[in-house]
């Protein structure tokens, strides 16, 4: 289904899932989780403009879905049209003198064609970790979009393991780092988000300080329909080591300040606060 659906041209997938992300809209799929959510992060913006970012947000699902089926027959010179590095010179840079880097992001504009890019751009192979979908025909076409151009998909649960075993080998790890961490995980902590006290993943900042590698953000934004810019932001100063904590304590300030600054573009579906932190943590 996903192949047949990446043959159409991307302006009528615009066109279709956009019609399809406005009876979203309408009928109010996860409504009260957008509006809690805004409501939570966008306190100091009156109910009126939130309505406004909420329908901005309804169609920019349309666009993502749109941009997500199309990725699978796009080629490099359309991506790099599409997409803009601002930068990355200190990926390079890093990679060039045989350090080993850690690029964190979150669901905000399109993580999908930020995966492939990433995978593509630095001529290096790209380890990604990822929740397998449960429906295993479903699960094997989106790794194949993945991966298209070389990103090594590891499930989430067994990343770990992975980087352990091949600690000389990966140089570059790519991940959404925003995902809430299930109540009895042992690998979480809890950080200020938006004022609130939030799960996250130990993952990336055990990553980054325990196994030696430079943590980056990417900052992405929209520069018009179909077209984005994703900044590279070091989170350490040069040879500056961070401990776990401080690691993703630097990336969730890195996240909240770029909601901020584009809210619509950052997936409010999501159920990110269905849990309050346990009294005794």
């Amino acid at each position: 289904m996903l192949r047949l659906a990446s043959l159409l041209p991307l302006p009528l997938l615009y066109a279709l899932c956009g019609t399809l992300a406005w009876i979203l809209g309408v009928v109010g799929w996860r409504r009260r989780l957008v509006t809690d959510g805004l409501a939570r992060c966008l306190a100091d913006r009156d109910p009126a403009e939130r309505r406004v970012i909420a329908r901005e947000f309804y169609a920019g699902l349309g666009r993502l879905v749109a941009e997500f089926l199309r990725s699978a027959r796009m080629k490099p010179a359309e991506f790099e049209q599409r997409l803009r590095f601002e930068d990355d010179a200190i990926v390079r840079e890093a990679l060039g003198t045989g350090r080993r880097v850690l690029i964190v992001a979150g669901h905000h504009c399109n993580w999908e064609w930020l995966l492939l890019e990433v995978s593509r751009r630095f001529g290096e192979p790209v380890v990604v970790p990822y929740k397998p979908i449960s429906r295993a025909s479903a699960d094997r076409q989106v790794l194949g979009m993945r991966s298209r151009f070389g990103a090594i998909m590891v499930p989430a649960k067994e990343i770990g393991r992975y980087l352990v075993a091949r600690r000389r080998q990966v140089r570059l790890i790519a991940m959404l780092a925003d995902q809430s961490p299930p109540a009895r995980s042992e690998n979480q902590v809890w950080l200020p988000f938006f004022g609130q006290s939030t799960a996250f993943f130990q993952g990336p900042g055990w990553i980054g300080a325990r196994l030696g590698f430079e943590p980056v953000f990417i900052a992405m934004r929209p520069d018009g329909r179909g077209r984005y810019v994703a900044r590279f932001v070091p989170l350490a100063a040069p040879g500056e080591r961070l401990d776990a904590e401080q690691i993703l304590a630097a990336y969730v300030r890195a996240l909240e300040g770029q909601i901020r600054e584009h809210p619509a573009q950052y997936f409010w579906a999501y159920n990110r606060w269905k849990r309050a932190k346990p009294r005794h943590d």
